[in-house]
């Protein structure tokens, strides 16, 4: 952390203002001197102006120069060793949007969809490290579970207890899952004037003291969509964009497989009492793992896309955040480190401050040529 980085490198772009004062000066000086000349060609007059003498100049122009230059240096933020500052948790915060529709019953993933879902979601919640996590179930509409926390063991007691026959209504809507799971990563008015406006989001905004920036958590977050892919309505990848916006990740998982099974009829009490029917009564209604869907919320967003199949999730989720947790790290100890412009702009100031002493001194009438 003892390295010379620069803390804004765009600011490099001044030097052209730079390069554009040393030749405002040469052009300068090129214009005296024929000007001079001219005068000295007349007669005695040119003996009448006072000037510099050429050493004079020489050094006024090089003392600008160098004041600008500094300047410039002082602008692209010189950083060198670190502050010492009370950190918090340096982890990401993410959201996990649950699906738990019926169609996450279906059986082509041991022993069915959801239940898979919940083992490979408790590896996860393993590898979270000092980060903040929510959980968002959804079918026919979505709602917060549980709102950012550190605590994780709250996270695995909703899952232990979370069934699809507890949904409040049926059908999978994956846009209205990721803008639930934006309302718990972003600020309430980061989503006030877009698809995500709710009467409720307004009231949250309303009861925000006056003058009082809401906590914007970490730099870094992400939302992992577990889902089989099938979508009933809304707009995802509308959605996905909003996220893509606010600089959130959308992570998607696909469980199933391509070729899918039968949707089970599931009662109250959580036990398999039969097939879903197509709508001829007789044909059961298959489920299949809709891909194209999740590949795509996930490339619109920067994510990524993993199946859970059969052989189970594997570590490349784990992975993903592990990385995602590491820029946040770094962009967090960027922040940390210690300004050292003041010591370019401290002598740029001293040369500008010699320079106008030099202008203001007496100055000698011109010596006419003989």
């Amino acid at each position: 952390m003892n390295d010379l980085v620069w803390g804004d490198l765009e600011a490099a772009n001044w030097w052209f203002a730079v390069l554009a004062v040393l030749l405002a000066h040469i052009g300068l000086a090129l214009w005296r001197r024929g000007r001079m000349a001219e005068l000295d060609a007349r007669g005695p007059l040119a003996s009448l102006v006072q000037t510099s003498s050429r050493g004079v100049r020489v050094l006024r122009v090089t003392l600008h120069v160098l004041a600008f230059s500094l300047l410039v240096v002082a602008l692209m933020r010189p950083q060198q060793g670190t502050r010492t500052s009370t950190l918090g948790s340096m982890g990401i915060d993410i959201a996990i949007a649950l699906d738990a529709s019926k169609s996450m019953k279906v059986p082509d993933v041991v022993p069915d969809r959801l239940e898979a879902s919940k083992l490979d979601l408790g590896k996860v919640l393993d590898g979270v490290d000092g980060g903040r996590v929510s959980l968002v179930p959804f079918a026919g509409l979505a709602f917060v579970q549980t709102p950012l926390t550190h605590d994780t063991q709250v996270i695995r007691t909703y899952l232990a207890d979370l069934r699809v026959e507890d949904m409040p209504r049926g059908g999978t809507a994956v846009g209205r899952a990721i803008l639930e799971a934006l309302r718990t990563l972003v600020p309430p008015e980061a989503l006030l004037g877009t698809a995500a406006e709710t009467a409720e989001t307004e009231r949250e905004v309303s009861r925000a003291p006056e003058g009082v920036a809401p906590f914007e958590g970490s730099k870094h977050k992400a939302i992992v969509l577990i889902t089989d892919g099938e979508d009933h309505e809304g707009d995802p990848i509308a959605a996905a964009e909003l996220a893509a916006s606010l600089g959130v990740r959308i992570y998607t998982v696909g469980v199933g497989t391509p070729q899918g099974r039968p949707v089970p009829v599931i009662n109250e009490e959580g036990q398999v009492v039969g097939t879903l029917k197509g709508s001829d009564g007789k044909t059961p209604l298959f489920s299949e793992l809709n891909e194209d869907l999740l590949r795509q919320i996930a490339r619109v967003t920067q994510g990524a896309y993993f199946p859970l199949g059969p052989q189970g999730l594997g570590d490349g989720l784990t992975a993903a955040l592990d990385a995602l947790e590491k820029r946040e790290y770094e962009s967090t100890f960027s922040h940390l480190r210690d300004d050292r412009f003041q010591l370019a702009l401290l002598p740029a100031l001293l040369l500008l401050l010699l320079e106008a002493w030099l202008a203001g001194r007496p100055r000698r009438p011109t010596r006419r040529r003989p």
